[in-house]
């Protein structure tokens, strides 16, 4: 195996586990008494730090000076939907729902990035694209539905879930129309400013849960921040060395990582409907990522 077929694996290993241990962590953190707007706080602002520290150890953090007022509106835009208001989201979610249904919609958001292209970019899809983007949906329902009680049982997680999904689909494609000549780290770092700003706003309903927080809780919130900005800058350099297509198919992936800790750590149990929902899910995002 050659040098650089082997730094694609490093980088596309790193980026999947990375993806996988982020809702994870963020759930036990939970667990373990975290609060939900700490905890988003937290992990953003390490997650900052690890891509400032990439940035420097590239010899890209001067280049900062060269973005313009326009691209830093942009970046920071983009930064507060994706990585503001969609990890805050995820956070409140799963303080009642799993991490493994928080990482099926984030392994979803290739879906809503297509579909905001189409919608806000006049990008085309072919008839099957829309065939597994229904699919999607229909997994994604299927995931939160409780063995024979229905729709009624969909409650606010997963709308709150739900809701994540154009936020992200904006953000992709405001990064794409409006970020097209700035390097992927810049824009990466720029995103995780940009989150960390809209959630500083929160900071006087977190202050007196940051005094409260116990050392595993903030272990777990190193973690979560950590993997996030691993995955930050892992993502670029998967895409740097092989194909898009390819790289998001097997990122896709990642939430089978995310249940199989999760059904370890906490003994996480689907029924059949929700083993229906998840498999499809993840089968129609793979087939996706193939056709757009």
């Amino acid at each position: 195996m050659t040098s650089r077929r082997l730094r694609l694996v490093a980088w596309l290993a790193a980026a999947v586990i990375a993806l996988g241990l982020v809702p994870l962590a963020k759930k036990m953190a939970l667990v373990e008494g975290g609060g939900s707007v700490s905890i988003a706080i937290g992990t953003a602002l390490i997650a900052g730090l690890v891509v400032l520290a990439w940035l420097t150890l590239v010899g890209q953090l001067g280049k900062l000076g060269s973005l313009t007022a326009h691209d830093w509106r942009s970046v920071l835009l983009v930064g507060a939907l994706g990585s503001g208001l969609v990890p805050l989201f995820g956070i409140l979610a799963m303080t009642e729902t799993s991490a493994s249904n928080r990482a099926l919609f984030q392994s979803a958001y290739p879906v809503a990035t297509a579909i905001a292209a189409r919608l806000l970019l006049r990008e085309r899809l072919d008839a099957m694209a829309y065939v597994w983007i229904v699919l999607v949906c229909l997994g994604l329902l299927l995931m939160n539905l409780n063995a024979g009680e229905g729709l009624s049982v969909i409650s606010w997680p997963f709308w709150l879930l739900l809701s994540t999904l154009p936020l992200i689909g904006l953000a992709d494609v405001i990064a794409k129309k409006s970020l097209g000549d700035v390097t992927p780290e810049l824009i990466a770092f720029g995103r995780a400013l940009g989150g960390l700003v809209i959630l500083i706003a929160l900071l006087p309903w977190a202050s007196q849960s940051f005094e409260a927080i116990s050392l595993t809780v903030w272990l777990w919130i190193l973690l979560g921040g950590g993997c996030m900005g691993i995955f930050s800058v892992a993502l670029y350099q998967v895409f740097d060395r092989t194909l898009a297509t390819l790289a998001a198919s097997l990122i896709a992936l990642a939430p089978l990582l995310t249940l199989g800790l999760e059904a370890s750590l906490l003994d996480l149990g689907l029924g059949a409907t929700q083993w229906v929902g998840f498999a499809l899910v993840l089968f129609s995002v793979v087939l996706l990522s193939r056709r757009v």
